[in-house]
């Protein structure tokens, strides 16, 4: 009688699938976002190169039509964004949109925003005759369809100034990153947030 033991199989090709993919999954949590301004720990993120007009946009949108939908519909790009992301973003807002220019008071104001697979957030600066609200827009999507809004969270605070307009002159037209961007003193009082059509409760 054998007693020795029978020989383990190998792996089948779709077992070794399914089994990258589990790690894979698990891995998703870990990865940090891509940031533009970068912070230091996800990957360099570009605004001019898909998807960041798309979120930058999208955003952008979300916040106005959600927030404030009745005020001017002026906004802000982070420092740093060259004159193709700006037009990019542009024809995506349409026509009803505009780019911030000196003396404006009305300003939706992009601070930053980052991208994490099919997640995506952005800062915003909603100011409003000198006083602002943050507003942190939060997106998803499926797979490579369209980010849409999931939701957003209102922070009342005190920001030290006025943002100034970002928009690159000819000479400072380059395709890098910089680091720009208001400072903000957050003194947080209350925070609200708003739940996008059909996002998870």
């Amino acid at each position: 009688m054998n007693r020795c033991p029978a020989k383990v199989p190998a792996c089948t090709p779709l077992a070794t699938l399914l089994l990258a993919a589990i790690s894979f999954i698990g891995l998703q949590g870990c990865v940090p976002y891509a940031t533009y301004p970068p912070d230091g720990h996800g990957p360099n993120v570009y605004p001019w190169i898909a998807p960041c007009p798309e979120v930058m946009a999208t955003a952008l949108k979300s916040a106005h039509e959600r927030v404030a939908p009745d005020v001017p519909f002026i906004y802000n790009l982070p420092k740093g964004a060259s004159r193709k992301a700006w037009k990019d973003v542009q024809s995506r807002l349409g026509p009803r949109a505009r780019r911030m220019i000196e003396g404006d008071t009305v300003v939706w104001d992009l601070e930053r925003f980052g991208i994490r697979n099919t997640k995506a957030f952005a800062d915003i600066l909603y100011w409003n005759d000198g006083r602002s609200i943050l507003l942190t827009v939060s997106l998803e999507r499926d797979n490579i369809m369209p980010f849409r809004l999931s939701h957003i969270q209102r922070f009342y605070l005190k920001a030290k100034s006025m943002p100034v307009d970002n928009y690159p002159l000819p000479d400072q037209d380059q395709d890098q990153v910089e680091e720009g961007g208001a400072v903000v003193e957050e003194t947080e009082v209350t925070v609200e947030t708003d739940a996008g059509q059909g996002a998870e409760q």
